[in-house]
């Protein structure tokens, strides 16, 4: 029996599924210093995929994401308040044609950690996060794409450790943010 499996293993099998690696990115800043109420924000989004067709016609993509960003906001005098995630789970991408043009993409993370730092006081933070995306491919050659892209993004942290004492926490992060992309697309 044992001979059979290494015998199986050895095999070649081809492989009909296609692959989709993704990058995206999405840069924010904003400067306020009119006196009254000034504030300064920045974001920086990356957005990584690689996943696999789990469909005869190749539309439907499933496969690991990462998400990693930051961001930092300070307003007046008072203490920067700052960010910094990294964010790994499963995601679908599905294309609504062969053409593999307009798509629609859902994420769950449940590994989101990192730090934060609030009111001049560091603390690491975990949690879960979602998104839900729709985007367009401009298809540049047989493999190379280039696209743009709208997301919805919802970061909800569940613990925070401040140096060793841990904290129950319920704390919300939402995104709402266009993307910029490029994928590789085998078929």
């Amino acid at each position: 029996m044992r001979y059979i499996l290494i015998i199986l293993l050895l095999l070649p099998i081809p492989s009909q599924a296609a692959f989709l690696l993704k990058y995206g990115l999405n840069y924010s800043s904003e400067n306020d210093d009119s006196g009254i109420e000034e504030y300064e924000k920045s974001r920086t989004f990356h957005k990584a995929y690689l996943g696999a067709s789990v469909n005869g016609k190749k539309t439907l993509y499933f496969g690991w994401n990462v998400n990693s960003w930051s961001s930092d906001i300070s307003k007046g005098s008072s203490p920067e308040n700052s960010y910094s995630l990294l964010e790994m789970g499963p995601r679908l991408v599905w294309f609504t044609n062969e053409n593999h043009n307009l798509y629609f993409s859902a994420e769950w993370n449940p590994y989101a950690r990192g730090d934060r730092e609030k009111a001049s006081v560091s603390r690491e933070v975990q949690g879960s996060s979602m998104a839900l995306g729709i985007g367009y491919r401009f298809r540049l050659s047989r493999l190379f794409g280039l696209g743009a892209s709208i997301h919805y993004h919802r970061l909800g942290l569940d613990e925070e450790k401040i140096g060793s004492t841990e904290n129950n926490i319920s704390d919300t992060v939402t995104h709402f943010m266009p993307m910029l992309e490029i994928s590789i697309l085998t078929r």
